[in-house]
């Protein structure tokens, strides 16, 4: 391809040699990147040096030859570097056609071959006419086998960088064709000597071009599969039996959601992006946590969450797993849900009756002690006074003897609905047991409590139940109270109201009695778990009294009611309801 003409002048040499050294440069530039094919590239890179070192060594040999030297070494040396760069334009050409390593076994033979016919024609049977034959159909072989190479990557989708090349080296093949084989070296453009350089500056820019054009594959593949990503995505939201919605993270609106989620929160899918997700959280603080912890997490599975429908005011429970994802190049919140309202409905019942008495729908004693004692708690981290009250119905045994046991449950729910209807929402009532029930009432004192028992007991004196036989029933209560000065212990306090309602009992019944500091004079107070013990949860004077609740439906069909209530102490006389 050169011509020794490059280095005919300085000025000549030194375009030749920056536009070389523009090529090598840009080569090892491109096969710093990820392309296939950069090996390919650099021993291509490198069988054009050796084709230039090959010019020049041929320019050196005709100023020996011009002084009569012996030119014999120089002559094998120019062989050698034409048939190095034929090899490496092989190599470079077949790591490009088969997208691997150069097949060893070919460009071993070929090496072999051309060595040992360059030395039996050089120093055994010396012959200028084959020697010169062989230079040249090793430069034009290397050149053609790079030009096919380059010439059977133009099925790429993106290939100008590869259509560059392949036309500079076909059309230094046909160069070397006409000049090496035809004779013909009268053309002005076969023997000029700018061809190398400006050959070198083509495939600079024709490598440049191969790394913008793998780039260009590279992103338009990238971009298929994130098509083919998102249709797998959308098909496996349209086929999933659970509700899911997909939405932007920027702004919540939703962008996907298949028939399942907008059947379940009332979407109009022709307007789909309209809705933002936050839209349908009926507990904004539920979804608040949900934001954190996917922040925190990055995914969240099995969360509860209070939603509502679009046009709809009835709340209702879903359980969602969250996480983020890529979608349509934006990053998406992905939720998928399950309703469980039904589930949910069965968990409150559940708790409801646990903590709720079957027959008048008031908190049960459990609830009212463990919670009391909760209440006791904050408010003695405010300084802050409470009081209890225990009612009893005054001669309840009466009213089941003589109008029966059905009466007597109809009773008991008007005191039970009497009680919660008189009180504050921050009160606490509980029916604790037969006849018995506990009030709580925060932030009020012995002197307040009394003036609400009084009311309560007013209120209770008016009520009227109807009998089946038209008759009605009239009945009254009486009330004990202790508070705060007593105790902070919860079984202290309801066993002094208790104290407190026995003596109501005896003073005539239809009355209210406050238990006050001075009744614990007659008491042992050395044994007395109150006034701030943290160690006990009940009174020593009430070890010996076995306090069980009792079920409404003991002794029916016997014309009874158990009343272990009453059972204060053996030594003291039984109440008589």
């Amino acid at each position: 391809m050169g011509n020794i003409e490059i280095f005919a002048s300085a000025g000549n040499g030194i375009i030749t040699v920056l536009s070389l050294l523009i090529f090598v440069v840009t080569t090892v530039l491109v096969a710093r990147g990820k392309l296939p094919y950069k090996k390919g590239l650099s021993y291509i890179n490198a069988g054009i040096v050796f084709e230039f070192i090959t010019v020049y060594t041929n320019f050196q040999m005709n100023i020996e030859y011009a002084k009569g030297e012996q030119i014999d070494i120089l002559v094998f040396i120019q062989l050698l570097l034409a048939l190095v760069s034929m090899l490496c334009l092989a190599a470079g050409a077949f790591v490009i056609l088969i997208n691997n390593q150069a097949t060893k076994a070919i460009i071993v033979g070929l090496g072999s071959i051309g060595s040992i016919a360059s030395v039996y024609f050089v120093f055994f049977f010396p012959d200028n006419y084959i020697i010169s034959n062989m230079q040249a159909i090793f430069i034009f072989s290397g050149f053609l086998i790079m030009s096919i190479a380059f010439w059977s990557q133009l099925h790429r989708r993106h290939a100008t960088g590869f259509l560059t090349a392949a036309s500079a080296s076909t059309l230094i093949t046909i160069i070397i064709f006409l000049k090496n084989f035809l004779g013909i070296s009268s053309w002005e453009i076969i023997n000029s000597w700018y061809i190398s350089p400006l050959f070198y500056n083509i495939m600079a820019i024709a490598y440049i071009a191969m790394n913008a054009d793998f780039l260009a594959n590279k992103l338009e593949n990238a971009r298929r599969e994130i098509v083919k990503y998102n249709l797998r995505i959308k098909e496996i939201i349209k086929s999933s039996p659970f509700p899911i919605i997909l939405s932007r993270l920027s702004d919540d609106r939703i962008i996907l959601a298949n028939k399942n989620a907008i059947k379940l929160f009332g979407i109009d899918e022709r307007e789909l992006e309209h809705y933002r997700l936050k839209d349908f959280f009926a507990d904004s603080d539920n979804r608040t946590v949900l934001t954190e912890r996917l922040e925190e997490e990055k995914e969240v599975s099995d969360f509860e969450v209070l939603v509502k429908s679009y046009n709809g005011d009835t709340p209702f429970w879903l359980l969602t797993s969250a996480t983020t994802i890529d979608y349509n190049y934006d990053i998406v919140l992905y939720a998928a849900f399950q309703d469980i309202t039904s589930r949910k409905n069965r968990e409150d019942l559940l708790k409801n009756q646990a903590i709720r008495d079957p027959l008048t729908s008031l908190y049960n004693r459990r609830y009212f002690e463990e919670e009391v004692k909760k209440r006791i708690s904050q408010a003695q981290q405010s300084n802050g006074i409470y009081s209890v009250l225990m009612s009893d119905i005054d001669f309840f045994k009466r009213v089941n003897d003589t109008y029966g046991h059905k009466i007597g449950d109809k009773v008991l729910i008007e005191l039970a609905s009497a009680c919660d209807k008189a009180l504050r929402d921050g009160d606490i009532v509980a029916r604790y047991g037969g006849e018995e029930f506990v009030i709580y009432l925060a932030d009020v004192d012995a002197q307040m409590a009394k003036v609400v028992a009084e009311r309560l007991r007013n209120t209770i004196s008016e009520l009227r139940v109807p009998t089946d036989d038209g008759r009605t029933v009239q009945f009254t209560i009486s009330i004990g109270i202790s508070s705060s000065k007593i105790s902070d212990n919860i079984d202290t306090l309801i066993k002094t109201a208790d104290e407190a309602l026995y003596k109501a009992k005896q003073n005539g019944r239809n009355r209210v009695e406050v238990f006050c500091p001075e009744d614990l004079k007659g008491l042992d107070i050395s044994k007395m778990a109150m006034h701030k013990d943290e160690n006990s949860n009940r009174h020593p004077i009430f070890e010996k009294e076995e306090s069980e609740e009792i079920s409404l439906l003991d002794g029916v069909g016997e014309n009874k009611i158990i009343d272990n209530t009453t059972k204060i102490e053996n030594n003291k006389p039984a109440k008589e309801s």
